[in-house]
């Protein structure tokens, strides 16, 4: 048996590597479709990239099921490009360089895809990083610059305005309003460089404020 392969019949080592990082390159794009509410489209996609990995001691079905696999994602893409599905196109590609990346039919260009195949892979491993520490970590390890107070349903439409003009003689840099599901609520911005003293006065002008409920400091991942 020649070193860096499965055996005679069965898939190279080349091969698995990539199909390996197909999967791998889908977990990411599968964990962040966990908060949408496609989730289950996420998960059907994520699964099918493992399909292949089934093949392992059959090179042609394995070459089939990546082919297969990897085209069907990349048109899923298209179709489903507002829903985010082209962000498994990085692991259908992985998957189409694994389907026809055999060392023993065509050494030069079988290790030319794996180099393409590396490139893929480090930009994704890249781009999984900075989504982490833009989405997660860095929001979690800032300090938070805003106040969050519930209000009465419907209270921004008319007092927001009022609100600005009074709150910013107390360090507040923006005021705004939303209403969602959870209710409706006034979101209020001050510098980080405002002292301690300040944001206390600030956060009990706010809870002065009429149709004010509750005042909370919001978590940069929450409110930015």
């Amino acid at each position: 048996m020649k070193a860096g392969q499965l055996d005679e019949t069965g898939v190279h080592a080349l091969q698995r590597a990539l199909a390996v990082g197909a999967v791998l390159a889908g977990v990411p794009v599968v964990l962040f479709g966990l908060w949408s509410n496609f989730s289950y489209l996420y998960l059907m996609a994520g699964a099918s990239l493992t399909a292949p990995l089934l093949c392992l001691r059959r090179p042609k079905h394995f070459t089939r099921a990546c082919a297969i696999v990897g085209l069907v994602l990349i048109g899923w893409g298209v179709l489903g490009v507002f829903l985010g599905m082209f962000l498994f196109w990085p692991a259908a590609v992985l998957l189409l360089l694994a389907g026809f990346a055999s060392p023993r039919r065509h050494p030069v260009t079988a290790w030319t895809m794996g180099g393409l195949g590396a490139l893929v892979a480090a930009g994704v491993l890249t781009g999984a990083a900075v989504f982490v520490w833009s989405l997660v970590i860095n929001p979690s390890l800032a300090k938070p610059h805003t106040y969050r107070a519930a209000t009465d349903p419907g209270w921004f439409r008319d007092g927001v305005g009022d609100a600005q003009e009074r709150l910013r003689g107390f360090g507040a840099t923006e005021v705004y309003g939303n209403e969602s599901d959870q209710g409706s609520f006034l979101e209020v911005r001050f510098p980080d460089d405002l002292p301690p003293a300040r944001r206390a006065d600030l956060k009990k002008e706010i809870g002065r404020l009429p149709g004010i409920r509750w005042v909370e400091l919001c978590s940069v991942r929450k409110c930015g």
